[in-house]
């Protein structure tokens, strides 16, 4: 019979995530980081990301489409005015999550996803 308690971890695992999390405005940093380093990129350069939790992910992909986007002029505008060309390209559409090998030498890569971003 197993252990219904330990499935999935230890209990406190995700309150001390949330906690470590807060502590340390992890979410609230990851987006001016990544525009630091894309500023400083050279063209061609790559940025890599990776990230274990959801929230994260989810703050990454939009720092990393930002980049992408060209035009910032509103939607009903019927002709660009501003001009604003992309500054990067998203390489990863969909998140890369490790291989059966990876997971078999890293057990605590199970969560990760990463993204990868060139500067244009």
């Amino acid at each position: 019979m197993r252990n219904i308690r330990y499935d999935g971890g230890h209990p406190a695992k995700r309150t001390f995530q949330a906690v470590r999390i807060a502590v340390n405005e992890e979410i609230a940093n990851i987006e001016p980081a990544v525009d630091s380093v894309v500023r400083i990129l050279n063209p061609g350069g790559r940025l890599v990301a990776i990230s274990f939790h959801s929230i994260e992910d989810r703050v990454i992909k939009k720092a990393f489409v930002k980049f992408e986007k060209g035009c910032l002029c509103p939607a009903d505008f019927p002709v660009c005015v501003c001009n604003n060309k992309p500054e990067a390209k998203v390489i990863t559409r969909k998140p890369v999550y490790p291989g059966k090998e990876e997971l078999a030498a890293n057990s605590r890569s199970a969560s990760a996803k990463m993204r990868v971003l060139e500067k244009l």
